[in-house]
């Protein structure tokens, strides 16, 4: 049948156009394979509209008649806003043209995990990009942005220092991260704990123990070590009383004298075949030769210290460690375990249950003894880094961006503390997660119906969670 021209004017790929009683209307229209027929057989769609010569007139809608729906994450996306508010506002101060773009995209790293290349995609799906508005972050725009931002060095420090108080203890780690990019000068193989000899460079921080959360960081290249590269940090951060807390292997009398050069306050862990651990008190058997005790976590440590020039070495037994230790060698004798024997057993039966350190600390040996268990949130600090966050590579071709890369990853790991501090406030460490917390927030939407937003429905778990914290999302 033809149809007159003003009415096909209106015919479009997908549409079918019906003549009723003389008036002519448009459908939505789609064809399906009829196996019975053997041929395609029309499927007449939705009305709409009546074609007339001034034009298509679309159907009248009815008034609670959904036209769009648009769904994006909010609960997580929302919860690090409010957390990080003041993050965001040193970022606006340090930063006022990016800040919305670092604290985005910090916030999308941490909840999405995804990639710079991703990172477009997820804030499209955020809620975030209702309150930041039209960000720039295709794949090239934030490779641009990351070669470029990381040239404020200077900026980042003036940043980092709003959360570092220069008169409060602040301990320092390193950590390796790999890189096998030939694009840089930064990446040196080095010593890896792990054995690991691929290219990397060194991710220094420093870690808050009053405010329980990294404040500082640094990269330098992979083949420095830290003890060398402390005093320059110190000095760039402007802390004034620092600690550095080492691990066992830098307890050699060569790193200890290095330690003592820069100048910095330290406690290092000695390995228990270390000479200078004098263990005559511990074969006394008598806690009378002990100096003291104290409790730390519900257990009873006791202690006794002494002077080795201008060091001084504590040593410390917890004997629930001891009893734990002493069985689980006397379960692999019995299980004829390579390298367990009786006669080890009585050779190792003073070393079960201590730790001792060579240390210039001032301090009690309580507090010392604390200070070095902080080390364990330090420790913690980089597994959220390589595992929550998932940052244990970089691929990135520049020096500059590997600093920006470092900075974002700073951000997210300020907020993933922000997260922690406020479980374990509520003392829920043990049944909730930083990831199973956002895992849980993730799922709760918000929904534009027609233009306006409405916060999509809560799980019984999530609510659970939100009461305990005394979060209230809306």
């Amino acid at each position: 049948m033809a149809y007159p021209e003003w009415v096909e004017k209106q015919r479009r790929k997908g549409t079918n156009i019906s003549c009723i009683r003389g008036k002519y209307y448009l459908y939505a229209c789609t064809s399906k394979y009829d196996p019975i027929k053997k041929r395609a057989r029309k499927i007449t769609g939705e009305y709409l509209g009546r074609i007339t010569e001034d034009g298509l007139i679309p159907p009248k809608r009815k008034k609670n008649e959904i036209k769009e729906v648009t769904v994006k994450e909010f609960g997580a996306g929302n919860a690090a806003v409010e957390l990080g508010s003041d993050i965001h506002a040193a970022l606006k101060k340090h930063f006022p043209k990016e800040a919305d773009r670092l604290f985005a995209v910090a916030i999308l790293r941490l909840i999405e995990k995804c990639p710079f290349k991703r990172i477009n995609e997820a804030y499209r799906n955020s809620y975030l990009s209702e309150l930041y508005g039209d960000l720039s972050l295709s794949g090239a725009a934030i490779s641009d942005f990351l070669k470029e931002f990381g040239k404020n060095r200077a900026a980042i420090v003036d940043f980092l220092k709003e959360f570092i108080n220069s008169d409060e203890y602040v301990l320092f780690d390193g950590t390796s991260i790999v890189s096998n990019s030939e694009r840089m000068n930064i990446n040196r193989e080095g010593y890896n704990s792990h054995r690991v000899y691929d290219p990397q460079i060194n991710l220094m921080m420093a870690f808050s123990e009053t405010k329980h959360m990294p404040g500082y960081y640094r990269v330098i290249p992979g083949n420095i070590r830290d003890i060398t590269a402390f005093k320059q940090s110190v000095i760039e951060s402007g802390i004034n009383h620092l600690t550095v807390i080492a691990d066992k292997g830098f307890g050699s009398k060569s790193n200890l004298d290095l330690l003592d050069e820069t100048g910095l306050k330290y406690i290092v862990p000695l390995r228990r075949n270390n000479g200078m651990i004098d263990r005559t008190k511990l074969k006394s058997g008598n806690r009378c030769d002990f100096d003291g005790h104290f409790l730390f976590k519900s257990r009873v440590i006791w202690y006794y210290s002494y002077k080795i020039e201008s060091r001084t070495v504590i040593v410390y037994l917890d004997s629930d460690l001891r009893n734990e230790e002493e069985k689980d060698y006397a379960i692999r004798i019995q299980k004829k375990l390579e390298g367990f024997s009786d006669d080890g057993l009585l050779e190792k039966q003073y070393d079960f249950g201590t730790i001792a350190f060579c240390t210039n600390v001032d301090d009690t040996p309580e507090k010392i003894y604390s200070l070095y268990k902080t080390r364990d949130e330090v420790e913690q600090s980089f597994d959220f880094l390589k595992n929550l966050l998932e940052q244990d590579k970089i691929y990135l071709q520049s020096e500059y961006s590997v600093e920006s890369w470092a900075f974002l990853n700073q951000i997210s790991l300020m907020l993933v503390y922000r997260i922690y501090n406020l479980l374990h406030q509520k003392g829920l460490t043990k049944k909730y997660s930083v990831s199973d917390f956002l895992s849980y927030l993730r799922y709760i939407r918000k929904i534009r119906i027609n233009n306006v937003w409405y916060t999509g429905e809560t799980t019984k778990d999530t609510q659970t969670l939100l009461d305990k914290l005394d979060i209230h999302i809306t």
